[in-house]
């Protein structure tokens, strides 16, 4: 049975962590955590982080994940695990597990209470130019910023790597393209994206001028580790460090990557996959339920 019955209060100091812990059948040493559906989607540049889209009468509705699990034939699922922007793209788990969703998302209370460990998101960046190592020194430090008339305080990346630098005119052109599923139009946008690359002929002089290149077509990889990425954290470190962020997308939760999946992609994760997933940060519930059904079939 999904998300089942009962509510209760969470114990924490902290009151943003004041939130209700849903327990399910799946949270008792009887039941099986590992029959909970989770779906991995490479949510495409472009889609909202949203069930649905409210949107009024002065916008178009943009698709969002409810449209991408629809298309893929499969049921609506009630919670994803951590929200990004429009214009980020990536891995995005949902679950039919309450429980899980709150591990996922690191809160303390949960963790604590089944011996589970802070679970890791990966991000690629590219950026324009090749980056500087204070730029990269900033990346890695902790993060205080505003928002609604609060302050709030961002942990260290866990790890900041450079993947490569190489020089790429036609990505240094066309990052906005990345990670698109409306095929239609990427292809009409690179056609004329090829053409605006051309040299052009001066009208003074009649001689061929090179077509200007973002930082002389200049890119650079960048891998961040975060275990909290929150509140566009990647983005306001980039602005900080002077950093020109031409994309980002999430390449990992934990143990789940985007291995086999395109953007736009739904596949619903192997029990293999469930079980890494609750041996990182639930691990006390599965050790009780595989105790539980060893004593039963005992």
């Amino acid at each position: 049975m999904k998300l089942a019955g009962l509510l209760l209060a969470a114990a924490s100091s902290s009151s943003r962590l004041r939130a209700p812990l849903l327990l399910s059948l799946a949270d008792h040493p009887e039941g099986d955590c590992l029959s909970e559906t989770v779906l991995a989607i490479y949510k495409p540049r472009g889609v909202l982080s949203a069930a649905s889209d409210n949107c009024s009468q002065q916008r178009q509705r943009r698709r969002t994940l409810g449209d991408l699990i629809a298309r893929a034939g499969m049921a609506p699922l009630p919670g994803h695990v951590g929200r990004l922007d429009a214009e980020t793209s990536g891995l995005i788990l949902v679950t039919s597990h309450p429980l899980l969703l709150q591990a996922l998302l690191n809160w303390p209370q949960v963790l604590a209470e089944h011996g589970g460990s802070a679970v890791e998101k990966r991000y690629r960046l590219l950026i324009a130019g090749q980056v500087e190592p204070n730029a990269l020194s900033s990346l890695r430090q902790p993060l205080q910023h505003a928002r609604g008339g609060r302050e709030y305080h961002s942990d260290a990346a866990v790890g900041v790597e450079v993947v490569s630098t190489a020089r790429d005119p036609v990505a240094a052109t066309e990052y906005e393209l990345l990670d698109r599923d409306d095929h239609a139009v990427v292809a009409a946008a690179r056609r004329r994206l090829h053409a605006a690359r051309q040299p052009a002929r001066s009208r003074a002089t009649g001689a061929l001028v090179p077509a200007y290149i973002p930082e002389d077509g200049w890119l650079t990889q960048v891998d961040v580790r975060l275990a909290q990425g929150r509140h566009h954290q990647v983005r306001r470190l980039c602005t900080r460090a002077g950093l020109k962020l031409r994309h980002l997308r999430r390449e990992s939760v934990g143990p789940i990557g985007l291995d086999g999946l395109a953007p736009g992609d739904v596949r619903e994760l192997s029990r293999d996959e469930k079980r890494a997933l609750y041996r990182l940060c639930l691990p006390r519930l599965l050790d009780a339920q595989q105790a539980w059904r060893t004593r039963e079939a005992g």
